[in-house]
């Protein structure tokens, strides 16, 4: 009974944030439309590839599944333990050893529906993978930062916030033209290759986003756009400054592969701003990363969909998030 009460709350909570999430119906439509869509390229790639490169990937992404279903299944434990209602049950081991083989049997069940679809033959390695993903989170769910140490050092907060200046922009820009000075000696296309690397590497630094500040912003009054400008001056520097360079150094496609990689980190910055205004760090990190793997496989899969997709993404989280603006909680 405790292990049920413990379980029926977390899933009466789920529910009603997916009820809440998806509102409306347009808001269901379009959640549909992705679902398929998602279906749909995942299936493509792994029918077009052989089974052997597909049940590696299909292992590797049960083991990534099971390793943060483990990890999201014992943060909520230790939520209910410390704050939550039912925390005498939370404490107790046979209830909680019941709570995390519910929410994993739910786990395994939508991941053995998800892989009949794509590929059944793929479950043999999938179910494994999702196991042994959530013994690696339970082995290493007690390593910790030393709470002296982690209450002192706070280098992740003041190198986001440096990320989010012009002159990062500038310096990371600079670091890539320098880089590309010995890679002229290259083929082409280990040249293009190391340029769209590189690109991405010294941008994907420059995207990330405070949750905190972007909720600050939001019940302050500020949109989107503001918030966007914000935390975008780096990329969008960095944006400016490596294009050309590019181009000066290598060439016009050279320019356009880089461009295109400071245009998918953008995106990417924008998604992370947009989900932070809606919903918590966990959930939005969560959100996001759906949405860009739904992305780069419509792209690779369907390229033609891929920007009438975008736009619906980015519609849908800005309209939502309007109604988050000087919302005190």
């Amino acid at each position: 009974m405790k292990a049920g009460r413990l379980f029926r709350q977390d899933r009466l909570i789920l529910f009603n944030t997916i009820r809440a999430t998806f509102a409306g119906w347009h808001d269901r439509v379009i959640a549909a439309f992705m679902l398929v869509a998602a279906f749909a390229a995942v299936h493509a790639w792994f029918v077009d590839h052989p089974w052997m490169i597909a049940a590696w990937t299909a292992l590797a992404a049960g083991v990534v599944i099971g390793f943060g279903a483990g990890r999201l299944v014992r943060t909520r434990l230790a939520f209910h333990a410390f704050d939550g209602l039912l925390a005498t049950d939370a404490l107790h081991p046979q209830t909680r050893r019941r709570y995390m083989t519910a929410w994993h049997g739910v786990g395994l069940a939508l991941l053995a529906v998800t892989t009949l679809i794509v590929r059944p033959s793929l479950l043999v390695v999938s179910v494994p993978g999702y196991l042994a993903g959530v013994m690696i989170a339970g082995l290493t769910g007690g390593v910790r930062m030393p709470k002296r140490i982690a209450g002192t050092a706070r280098p992740g907060w003041t190198l986001r916030a440096w990320s989010h200046r012009s002159i990062a922009g500038v310096a990371a820009a600079t670091i890539l033209l320098l880089l590309l000075l010995p890679a002229r000696t290259l083929g082409t296309n280990a040249l293009m290759a190391v340029v769209g690397i590189a690109t991405v590497l010294l941008a994907l630094p420059l995207t990330s986003v405070d949750d905190a500040i972007v909720h600050f912003m939001t019940v302050a009054g500020h949109g989107s756009r503001r918030i966007f400008v914000h935390h975008g001056k780096g990329i969008a520097t960095f944006l400016v400054v490596s294009a050309p360079g590019c181009w000066i150094i290598l060439g016009p496609v050279a320019a356009g592969i880089a461009a295109a990689a400071c245009v998918v980190m953008l995106l990417l910055l924008t998604l992370r701003i947009l989900a932070y205004r809606l919903h918590t760090k966990r959930f939005a990190d969560f959100l996001v990363s759906i949405l860009a793997g739904l992305l780069l496989l419509v792209a690779y899969s369907m390229p033609v969909a891929l920007p009438v997709l975008t736009l619906a993404m980015l519609w849908q989280l800005q309209r939502r998030g309007r109604t988050k603006t000087w919302l005190l909680v």
